[in-house]
């Protein structure tokens, strides 16, 4: 008939049956290797981030620019409990 290239023909090795044991130790080995995955994630996000905080205080220091010229708002000093509001 037809041959085409998806048929296997002459000896076929067999597989194995998966087994509820196998299937636990493969998605605890792969559990690990998302939590090491993220966890260079973190690292390389935070890397990335301090970076840009860098370049961003260079840059403030090289305009003379200050918080309020970016629009930013200052923190308010004050500590504490926050004043009453009359209603």
């Amino acid at each position: 008939m037809y041959m085409t290239d998806d048929v296997p023909t002459g000896w076929v090795k067999p597989v194995a049956k998966l087994t509820p044991e196998s299937l636990k130790a493969r998605i605890s080995n792969l559990r690990t290797e998302l939590a090491d995955a993220e966890s260079q994630l973190r690292e390389m996000e935070e890397g990335t981030r301090l970076e840009a905080l860098v370049k961003v205080r260079n840059l403030m220091r090289a305009f003379e620019l200050t918080p309020a010229d970016l629009g930013l708002e200052v923190p308010p000093r004050r500590r504490g409990r926050p004043r009453k509001t009359q209603s």
